[in-house]
Parts: structure tokens; C-alpha cells; sequence
């Protein structure tokens, strides 16, 4: 019983040391509080780093569409410049280089117009040339968009709409891109950042006609197509990505496209086109 007594005693006087004891406590609370600090910090690079992407993605577009109202050769026997399809990759390559490791091409799309007055004097989309793996297409139409009539006010902001002039056109640049997050989906997820940029041509452009063809047709950066080929891709990548999609679709199509999921994307520069199912939205 007195082992006891004294046991207890013991344990009463050690309990009533470390009540008293405060060596360590500030590392306690450091420990707890570490996470929530460290938290915050990611969380707050995370913020910053979309923030700079977004401004990224501004400047690109901005840039994209001053590069292309610049373009052109110089037709002696019709005093105008005059735009080709390499031309049209150069303002392509352009915003790739100045985007970096962004990557524009395989996580978003850009989608380059040129608005011009037709022949009833109204606005049309003359021609239009796109390049980037994600399945973005222009929201205000096609190449052809208000060809035959009046109906196509212009592009933009539906209550401001950008128009072109009967002597000069007006490139229009829509930049889409999924924001790829740096810690995963821990804070914000991935997000689509949408840009549009516009620059009135400067000089004196033939207008009413397509860039003049000078490139191979898997070079040429139509909107059928959803790839991030460029003019420094080799031509053997570009013919192994084109044998893959041609036997990925023939893939498809045998079995029926199963699972609705055509959008494959292969050797990092082209995408199929997705192919709509019955259970797709019209």
C-alpha cells in the first residue's frame, strides 16, 4: 500500500512538471500550424502562376493578331501584298515560341480570321486558319460565315462587334487553352482561359481571296484539322502521326466508336476529330 502511495505520488509530481514545463511548445505549435501555412503558400503560387498564364495568353493573342495583319509579299503587277500558307505557319510558330512551355498547341487551340467587307457589303470571315490539338472552333463560324448575305454582323462582344472596312481587313484571334494546374486538383483544377485579340491590317493586302498555297497539304493549317504541327516539324513525324490517325479512325469505325471517344491523340500532334454518337448533344 505504501508502494502504491508513493507510486502515485510520483506520478503526481511528474504530471505537475510537465504542466508546467514550456521547452518545446513554440516547435508544438509550429507543427501545427505547418500545414496550414504551407497550405496557403501553394495554394497561393498556384493563384499567381494561373494569373501569369492568363497574361501569357493576352499577350500571345495580341501579339498573334498584330504578326498577322503584318504578313504579306509584295505583288509588283497588283501594288499589294499578298498572303501564303507559310506565312500564315510563321504567325503560328510566333505565338508557340513566345507561349514557351506552355505548350498552346497540344492544351488549347487558336483559331486565326480574317474578316473582310463581301461583295453585298457585308462582313464575312474570308478565310480562316487554326492550329492546336484541343477541339475549340471559332465562335462566330467557319470560314465562308457570311459569304452570300448581310445577316453576319461582325466579331466580338455581341454589343460592341468588330467590323472590317472595304479597303482593309481585320484579323481576328481566338485563343483557347485548358489551364494545367501545378499541384494537380488540390486547389483550382483545370480551367479553360479564353482570349480574343484583333488587329486591323496595315498595309496594302489583296483582299477577297485565300492565302496563296505554297505548303504541302499537311502543313496547311485548315480547321478540319486539330494538330500542333509547325514549320519546324520533320516530315517524317508529320507522315508516323497521319498513318496513326488514319489507322486509329479505320480502328474506330470498325468497332463501331465504342465508348464515344473518337478525340484520340496521337504522337503529340493530331487529335481526330470527335465524331458524334447517338447519346451526344445536338
Amino acid at each position: 500500500m505504501l508502494n502504491l502511495n508513493r507510486l502515485g505520488q510520483k506520478f503526481v509530481h511528474l504530471a505537475r512538471r510537465i504542466k508546467s514545463e514550456t521547452a518545446g511548445l513554440a516547435l508544438i505549435e509550429f507543427a501545427y500550424s505547418l500545414p496550414i501555412f504551407l497550405g496557403l503558400g501553394f495554394y497561393g503560387v498556384e493563384v499567381a502562376n494561373l494569373s501569369i498564364t492568363q497574361m501569357k495568353m493576352s499577350q500571345v493573342a495580341l501579339n498573334m493578331a498584330d504578326n498577322a495583319s503584318r504578313i504579306g509579299t509584295l505583288n509588283s503587277s497588283l501594288g499589294s501584298k499578298q498572303v501564303n500558307e507559310s506565312e500564315v505557319n510563321d504567325v503560328f510558330q510566333a505565338a508557340e515560341i513566345q507561349a514557351g512551355h506552355i505548350d498552346i498547341y497540344r492544351n488549347g487551340r487558336t483559331v486565326l480570321s480574317s474578316l473582310e467587307v463581301n461583295a453585298l457589303g457585308g462582313q464575312e470571315i474570308k478565310w480562316q486558319r487554326c492550329k492546336g490539338m484541343q477541339q475549340d472552333d471559332s465562335e462566330y463560324g467557319g470560314e465562308g460565315t457570311g459569304e452570300n448575305s448581310n445577316s453576319f454582323t461582325g466579331m466580338g462582344d455581341s454589343a460592341n462587334r468588330i467590323q472590317a472596312s472595304g479597303s482593309a481587313a481585320v484579323m481576328f484571334v481566338e485563343l483557347t487553352y485548358t489551364y494545367q494546374p501545378l499541384f494537380g486538383d488540390m486547389f483550382i483544377g483545370k480551367k479553360n482561359l479564353r482570349q480574343e485579340a484583333v488587329y486591323t491590317v496595315r498595309d496594302n493586302r489583296e483582299l477577297g481571296t485565300d492565302p496563296l498555297n505554297n505548303v504541302p497539304a499537311a502543313r496547311k493549317s485548315t480547321c478540319d484539322k486539330y494538330d500542333a504541327i509547325l514549320p519546324q516539324t520533320s516530315d517524317e513525324d508529320i507522315a508516323a502521326a497521319e498513318e496513326a490517325a488514319a489507322a486509329e479512325e479505320e480502328a474506330l469505325k470498325a468497332n463501331g466508336n465504342p465508348g464515344g471517344k473518337p478525340n484520340n491523340c496521337l504522337l503529340g500532334l493530331i487529335c481526330l476529330p470527335k465524331v458524334k454518337t447517338g447519346d451526344d448533344d445536338d
